[in-house]
C-alpha cells in the first residue's frame, strides 16, 4: 500500500498542515463563522430580539463555529487581531454600531457581555488541557501531555501563577478545574483590554 505525502489536508473539520501552522485553518474558520453570521442578518435586524437573545445566538452559532478545534491553534499576532477584529465587527454589527460612532471594542464588549476572542481561546486551551489530562493515560491524547519540549513556555498557565504541576493537580477535580479556567478569562481581561 502506498501512502501519498501532502503538505496538507482536511481532518474532522480541521486543516492540517505539515509546517503545523493554523493559518489555513483559521482563515477557513473565519469564512465559515462569516457565512453563518450572513445568514442570519434578519435576526440581527430585529428590533423585537433582545440583545441577550441575539448573543445567545451569537454565541451558539457564530462563535462555536468559528472556534472549532481552537484549542489546538498556536496563535500568532497577526491571527490574533484577524481573530479579533471579527469578533469586535460582528458584536458591532449586532448592536447596530458603526465605526463612525467613535466607540471602543472595550465598550461594545462590555455592551455585549463578551470577552477578547484571545480570553475565549485561552478558556477553551485550558478546559481541554484539563479534559485530556483525565482521561485514561492509555489514550494517546492524554499521553502528549507527557510530551513536552523543553523550550515549551506555558504561558496560559504562568497567567494563572501556576506551575505545571499545580495545574496537573488542580485538573484532577472537574469543578475546581473549570473554576479556575474561568479565573484566567476573568485575569486576562484586565491585561488585554483595547
Amino acid at each position: 500500500m502506498h501512502l501519498e505525502n501532502v503538505n496538507e489536508f482536511c481532518y474532522l473539520g480541521s486543516i492540517i498542515q505539515d509546517d503545523s501552522s493554523c493559518d489555513k485553518d483559521i482563515r477557513a474558520r473565519l469564512g465559515k463563522a462569516n457565512g453563518v453570521f450572513g445568514r442570519l442578518t434578519k435576526i440581527w435586524r430585529d428590533n423585537g430580539l433582545s440583545v441577550l437573545t441575539k448573543i445567545r445566538l451569537y454565541k451558539a452559532l457564530v462563535l462555536s463555529t468559528q472556534l472549532y478545534g481552537a484549542e489546538t491553534w498556536s496563535l500568532c499576532v497577526i491571527n490574533t487581531k484577524k481573530l479579533e477584529a471579527a469578533h469586535h465587527r460582528w458584536q458591532r454589527k449586532i448592536l447596530k454600531i458603526s465605526w463612525k460612532d467613535m466607540i471602543s471594542n472595550k465598550v461594545v464588549r462590555e455592551r455585549t457581555g463578551q470577552d477578547t476572542l484571545e480570553s475565549i481561546i485561552r478558556e477553551c486551551r485550558l478546559r481541554w488541557f484539563g479534559h485530556a489530562y483525565r482521561i485514561d493515560f492509555n489514550r494517546i491524547a492524554r499521553q502528549a501531555l507527557d510530551w513536552i519540549p523543553l523550550d515549551f513556555k506555558k504561558k496560559d498557565l504562568d497567567l494563572l501563577g501556576l506551575t505545571w504541576d499545580e495545574a496537573l493537580d488542580l485538573t484532577k477535580n472537574h469543578s475546581e478545574w473549570r473554576d479556575c479556567t474561568a479565573q484566567c478569562a476573568f485575569t486576562a481581561r484586565g491585561r488585554t483590554e483595547v
